[in-house]
């Protein structure tokens, strides 16, 4: 008992720390997922005292602790984010997320094996849930913070109704009685346990009922939750189950705007162009190529595309001050380097996605040139589509290779164009 006492203490100290390590994750988590389009509903906590203490007594005879950094060793929850699924149907879309954004441990689905000869026998599952192991990854936190991807944090996915009666059970069966409840009891969270799987069942047909709604309609689409859907809808009559299954719908939400803007804001105006869109991996986000394949096909929509950036990056409480600001702005480094890419844009069209896909050209490059291009390709990608610029050394030296570059094809295009007058 006295080293429970001391890890109870010493814990006391540093609840802190761990309440901050569960925000950090549960910020990337609610940020991600909402600009994607997906309804849920994100929270964390630091692991209670009270809950905590009477853990620790459970589990210290079982594993006869000798010091209290086995405790910490042993108990992987100190730190835990819950998210809580409007649709269950979006579990695939949460699970790809977190194992493409997070260092995934380990995975444990519930519900876990029948209880103990003498249990309660439930008629129906129990909870049902998905629990990560995980570490933030360090590239995702700024430098002073990157200590935090050394520390377990554990994430639960599963839907709001069943978390809502998970929460009533734990608290019933585990911190309020011990477990020791009467069988009517017993009983009636059994009952509720039901009517949380029709409950569920009916959120599974009012999300198809939406999806269809929205894919048969001619009318705009109401807001990004909309437009995702219609482009996961996509994505899974594409892809078949497998590694293909990785590929990102995107930010949907500067998507949703833009489109509006522009007024290719519903199914049949959208259907064309997501058509000739790639799928697989290794392929960039399919809001990020509808976004270059508009953008290439009218220069143009660039004041556009950074007005719609601008709206969102505005009021979005998970924005950076980076996001509310134009690209375009006279004077800029920024403006200067987009100015040169657009040019680029202008001077190669398709030629210029054939280069960077190492497609045959009517040109010969060589492979360090072909490097460059694609780098400038990355760099133009940060500026539009990143949380923070690039810095002004990078953005000078890509200026100076895309106006080398520009020079270069006008220089080739000059003899062709002498030789068809002649």
């Amino acid at each position: 008992m006295a080293l429970i006492r001391e890890f109870i203490e010493d814990y006391r100290g540093r609840i802190g720390h761990f309440q901050h390590l569960a925000e950090t994750c549960a910020y990337q988590c609610e940020r991600a997922l909402k600009r994607q389009g997906l309804r849920v509903l994100v929270t964390s906590r630091a692991k209670r005292l009270d809950s905590l203490a009477l853990k620790v007594e459970n589990r210290a005879q079982e594993k006869n602790y000798q010091n209290i950094q086995e405790i910490y060793d042993d108990i992987v929850d100190l730190a835990g984010v819950r998210i809580a699924l409007y649709f269950p149907q979006d579990r695939k879309e949460v699970d790809q997320f977190i194992r493409t954004h997070f260092t995934v441990e380990s995975v444990k689905d519930f519900p876990e094996a029948l209880g103990h000869p003498g249990a309660y026998q439930k008629q129906f599952l129990g909870y049902v849930g998905r629990h990560y192991r995980l570490y933030l990854k360090p590239e995702s936190l700024p430098p002073e913070e990157r200590h935090l991807s050394s520390h377990v944090i554990e994430v639960q996915v599963g839907t709001v109704l069943m978390h809502a009666w998970a929460e009533v059970e734990h608290d019933l069966v585990y911190k309020s009685t011990g477990g020791f409840l009467s069988q009517e009891e017993y009983n009636i969270l059994d009952e509720l346990n039901g009517l949380m799987y029709e409950g569920e069942v009916a959120l599974e047909r009012l999300q198809t009922a939406v999806k269809k709604r929205v894919n048969a309609e001619h009318q705009p689409f109401s807001n990004h939750y909309e437009l995702s859907s219609f482009l996961s809808d996509q994505k899974r009559r594409i892809l078949q189950p497998g590694p293909d299954c990785r590929f990102a719908i995107g930010r949907t939400d500067v998507l949703f705007q833009f489109l509006k803007m522009i007024g290719l804001n519903s199914v049949p105006a959208l259907r064309p162009i997501v058509q000739e869109c790639s799928f697989g991996p290794e392929e960039e986000p399919l809001a990020q190529q509808i976004i270059d394949r508009l953008l290439l096909s009218d220069s143009d929509l660039y004041q556009q595309y950074d007005s719609a950036r601008i709206a969102v990056g505005s009021s979005d409480p998970f924005g950076t001050p980076y996001e509310a600001l134009s690209v375009f702005a006279e004077g800029s480094r920024l403006c200067s380097f987009m100015r040169s890419w657009v040019a680029l844009e202008q001077a190669l069209g398709e030629g210029l996605y054939k280069v960077l896909k190492g497609e045959p050209t009517g040109f010969a490059l060589d492979p360090a040139a072909e490097e460059q291009l694609r780098q400038g390709k990355r760099l133009r990608d940060r500026v539009l589509f990143g949380c923070r610029p690039p810095s002004d050394e990078e953005l000078e030296e890509g200026e100076e290779f895309l106006s080398r570059f520009t020079e270069f094809l006008r220089r080739e295009a000059e003899p062709k164009l002498q030789e068809k007058q002649a």
